[in-house]
């Protein structure tokens, strides 16, 4: 018996600060992959398409061109939220208010 097992891939860049692999959303991957099938001429023209994108990994936002997807194999990272602050704790004023002063 034999499994036949789907090899993941997805298009993407590699992120500018931490080099982790960052999926791009299918609108922009569908431009960045249809673009030079399309039969351009001017290459600049292709090349001038920007996109910003968020890392998953270190949270940090950049713009990447379209000539920058690559297609990588396994499935992308699933992105962490942002950790929230604790909550601060407001110290007793004593039941004193302060005055501004003139």
């Amino acid at each position: 018996m034999t499994l036949e097992t789907e090899t993941q891939s997805f298009r993407g860049v590699v992120c500018l600060h931490c080099k982790a692999h960052i999926p791009v959303p299918a609108v922009v991957g569908r431009i960045g992959h249809t673009a030079p099938e399309a039969g351009l001429e001017d290459s600049s023209q292709s090349n001038s398409l920007v996109f910003g994108v968020r890392c998953p990994a270190c949270h940090k936002e950049k713009p990447y061109r379209t000539s920058e997807i690559v297609d990588f194999e396994g499935a992308p990272e699933l992105s962490t939220p942002f950790a929230r602050p604790t909550s601060v704790r407001r110290l007793p004023q004593n039941d004193q208010s302060r005055a501004a002063k003139a």
